[in-house]
């Protein structure tokens, strides 16, 4: 039983290190997979968003932001909007199978801050 738990914990702790936030990696790239990349396009992003990860199994990209999320603007990058979802919520989950292949640049509102936050989005 002793070696089970150990088993376990070990198996465990494993998962949760290979799904542990990228934010202060010194990288701009948050989430990074053979499917799909998202960037900040500032320093000062990492600020205000907790974690980032790419949940495969949900084929989403799960965030938490520090403050709540107001809206979530997705324009393609010749600039038109393409998608507005308000959300109002620290937890933000974006399903793959709202885009297309491509290039997006998504807009945060976010709660506390003047000015949108922009983040570019590659699905491959």
């Amino acid at each position: 039983m002793k070696n089970l738990i150990l088993t376990f914990a070990t198996v465990l702790s494993f998962t949760a290190v290979s799904f542990a936030s990228n934010i202060g990696d010194g990288s701009l790239s948050i989430v990074k997979t053979t499917s799909v990349e998202l960037t900040l396009e500032n320093e000062g992003q990492k600020e205000f968003i907790v974690s980032s990860v790419f949940e495969s199994e949900n084929d989403n990209i799960a965030m938490v932001f520090e403050s709540d999320v107001t809206t979530i603007q997705i324009f393609n990058m010749d600039g038109e909007l393409e998608m507005v979802f308000p959300v109002g919520t620290t937890e933000v989950n974006l399903g793959m199978s709202l885009f297309d292949e491509g290039a997006y640049r998504m807009g945060f509102t976010i709660e506390g801050l003047s000015e949108v936050q922009f983040t570019n989005l590659q699905v491959k």
